[in-house]
């Protein structure tokens, strides 16, 4: 296609549907044609607009008219079928996020998105000393031309948005509302919403270098997952979970939690296009371990594939905003023994020896099993000495 400026409908459709296919075959590779492009699409629509700019919801609607999109393609930028409804029926604002997707997804231009927002997108006023710099330095976030944590705070600016432009984490980003108020969020505490779009941003930095095969989604399922946990009776079991599932285009990234981010695993796309989980070690157990990887793995299977909104779970939390996190769970726990089995076998683990038996049996960690039976009997005093305590920190960080 010739790059040139844009001036009727019929070359806006065809610029459009070249951006489109720039994204989906190589987005790193195309960055600048598709910033031209973008930049072009843009500004022909602001043109198109000036003589007064649609509501963001009637701009969403003109985008759907013109692509030929139902309410069902609206949920990779919205992030569930009730969202979806509740935005068209003006019940609730965009988020941030959704902003960002439909901008980026159907070329929405921001001014008409913004409208009516209690967002800015640009004129923010940012103290890049809320982030946790002193927690980030500790752990690295800033490598080795930091010396100490007076540097960093008096480049806090300048290093924040080093570790969030490359991941595509712009200024608006890092006020996180969305991630606080998302569907897809779990937890009951006062969570540092800084903190978490920080680590957020390191995980998915983590996953710059690193390149791997695409993922196929249809064969992320509960077999799989059965595969990844048979590991979990190995000595460098979650070692070798990593490498499985780089085999299958997920990055697994291990990077420890910043404070008042009550987090233990996370899953969301990546820059590459690739899934990506992340995992915090928070508690340093086998048992904890796994049953997180399983629970991040069931919302790749389940529920990445209609959103591109991050999954960020506090497991300790027992308030579910939607049912996706009580599908992962179960997903999770059927990864080792469907519900039925389990209660079939849970009144016969009385022993250490019963619950070694059975793992075993089903060829995955006691630790597993006990930690399941400490959960669903509300006895944490019992199988102390198999749920695998301090096994984990030190094999992986």
């Amino acid at each position: 296609m010739k790059i040139k400026i844009i001036t009727n409908e019929k070359e806006r459709i065809e610029a459009q549907q070249h951006l489109s296919m720039l994204i989906e075959k190589d987005p790193i590779a195309n960055e600048d044609l598709i910033g031209v492009l973008g930049l072009l699409i843009e500004n022909y629509e602001k043109e198109l607009f000036d003589i007064g700019l649609p509501d963001p919801v009637s701009a969403i609607e003109y985008r759907m008219e013109q692509q030929n999109l139902s309410r069902k393609d609206l949920i990779q930028y919205l992030g569930t079928k009730s969202r979806v409804s509740e935005i068209l029926n003006k019940k609730k604002s965009l988020s941030l996020s959704m902003i960002r997707s439909l901008h980026e997804g159907l070329a929405i231009p921001y001014d008409v998105l913004l409208q009516e927002q209690e967002h800015e997108l640009y004129n923010r006023d940012v103290n890049y000393n809320d982030y946790p710099i002193s927690a980030m330095f500790k752990l690295g976030y800033f490598g080795k031309t930091i010396a100490n944590i007076a540097d960093a705070k008096e480049r806090a600016e300048e290093l924040i948005k080093g570790l969030l432009k490359p991941v595509g984490m712009n200024t608006f980003d890092n006020c996180s509302a969305h991630l606080r108020k998302s569907d897809a969020h779990t937890t009951n505490k006062k969570m540092d919403s800084l903190a978490l779009a920080a680590w957020q941003a390191k995980v998915l930095n983590k996953t710059l270098n690193t390149k791997l095969p695409n993922c196929d989604l249809e064969r992320i399922d509960l077999d799989f997952m059965k595969r990844v946990l048979k590991l979990s009776s190995l000595e460098k079991g979650p070692l070798l979970a990593k490498e499985l599932l780089a085999k299958n285009g997920i990055h697994l990234v291990f990077e420890k939690h910043l404070p008042k981010t009550y987090l233990d695993g996370a899953a969301m796309w990546g820059i590459d296009g690739n899934p990506v989980i992340g995992m915090t070690i928070r508690y340093d157990r086998l048992d904890n371990f796994w049953f997180v990887l399983m629970h991040e793995l069931a919302h790749v299977s389940l529920h990445l594939k209609e959103t591109k909104i991050p999954f960020f779970d506090d497991l300790d939390s027992s308030e579910h905003v939607n049912n996706q996190e009580d599908e992962a769970d179960e997903k999770a726990l059927a990864a080792s023994l469907s519900k039925n089995d389990w209660s079939k076998y849970i009144g016969m683990l009385d022993t250490p020896n019963s619950v070694l038996s059975l793992a075993n049996k089903l060829g995955i960690s006691p630790a597993i099993i006990a930690g399941r039976y400490r959960k669903d009997t509300g006895n944490y005093r019992i199988f102390n000495r198999l749920i695998g305590s301090n096994q984990v920190r030190d094999m992986i960080f």
